[in-house]
């Protein structure tokens, strides 16, 4: 009998050993730590930044764990989640560079207590950050020359939708739209920028208004995971048909998806949320157990329009590092 309960314990031992995943160890020898702050929660699109910062999390054997703040893009209460991952002694932070200017101090605060830290979506390149993944203006390049493709020799008359009218990257894209309508064979006018406040009532009010005070809009963008519903309803509230404004949403929330598939927004701006999420875990495992630094520091995550054409398939490769 004590045979057979040393062979089972012998086994079980074994199995264990075999599915544990082995942690990736800091200096001290203690698992690395990294905590990944949100600049807001159930969302959609920062849910696939959270699932793959996980999924790298069990890939490299790295404790993670994720916070967002109670009020949405609210940069004082991301600071205050810094530094309480700070007070924590993590090894590494991963956020977004939502306010650059008003996060340099945690920044530094980061810098003295010698935590690793990467910026997401937006930048905040006057850091000592390892490095940054997102889009930059390309999405605004892409979503404006769309338009000005699709609108042809007719005059551009357009709108947009900002969650934030002083946000940096905000104000960024809206600059990378403008330089391409700007090539408009037939001429551009950009009538009224919205303040959506990343609300859908807010932006379907909005948006509302941008329609009744200029009727002549037939092309939009929103900055604002919000905005392009907001259109999308505005739209059907005042009688209109789908198709009689081009307008692009950004990012593809379920209810973006829909819009697009039954036409009331033309397409929506998509941004690997998944390996901006996934990549920046492992440059700081890589960093801290052997000082390897990625090999670019600003790194393009990807950005695709997602319109009827590619709805059902866009997806596919995202969440797959072997085909980035």
């Amino acid at each position: 009998m004590k045979k057979v309960l040393v062979l089972v314990l012998t086994v079980a031992l074994l199995a264990s050993l075999w599915v544990c995943v082995p942690a990736a160890l800091s200096a001290n020898n203690e698992p690395i730590r990294i905590t990944l702050v949100l600049p807001m929660s159930a969302n959609e699109v920062w849910k696939a930044c959270a699932d793959g910062f996980e999924a790298a999390c069990a890939a490299l054997g790295v404790e993670g764990n994720v916070v967002a703040p109670a009020t949405n893009n609210d940069v004082n209460l991301m600071n205050a989640l810094v530094e309480t991952a700070i007070a924590e002694g993590v090894d590494g932070v991963i956020t977004q560079g939502i306010n650059p200017e008003a996060q340099v101090p945690v920044c530094k605060k980061l810098d003295e207590a010698g935590i690793t830290y990467c910026f997401v979506n937006s930048d905040a390149s006057d850091t000592n950050r390892l490095a940054f993944i997102g889009t930059g203006d390309q999405l605004g390049i892409v979503g404006g020359k769309t338009v000005v493709d699709k609108i042809g020799s007719q005059k551009i008359v357009f709108a947009t939708g900002i969650w934030d009218l002083t946000a940096p990257i905000g104000i960024s894209l809206h600059n990378a739209y403008l330089s391409e309508l700007q090539r408009a064979p037939g001429g551009f006018e950009e009538v009224v920028v919205i303040h959506t406040a990343a609300d859908q009532l807010v932006a379907t009010q909005e948006w509302t208004n941008a329609f009744n005070t200029y009727p002549e809009i037939n092309a939009g963008m929103n900055i604002d995971g919000f905005g392009g519903l907001g259109a999308a309803r505005a739209m059907k509230e005042l009688g209109k048909q789908p198709g009689d404004a081009m307008i692009i949403g950004i990012d593809d929330v379920p209810e973006t998806l829909d819009a697009i598939r039954d036409g009331w927004l033309y397409g929506t701006m998509t941004q690997n949320f998944f390996r901006m999420g996934y990549e920046p875990v492992g440059w700081i495992k890589d960093f801290i157990t052997n000082g390897t630094r990625p090999a670019q520091e600003v790194n393009d995550s990807g950005t695709m329009l997602v319109t009827k054409e590619n709805i059902e398939t866009y997806a596919v490769d995202m969440r797959d590092p072997t085909k980035w």
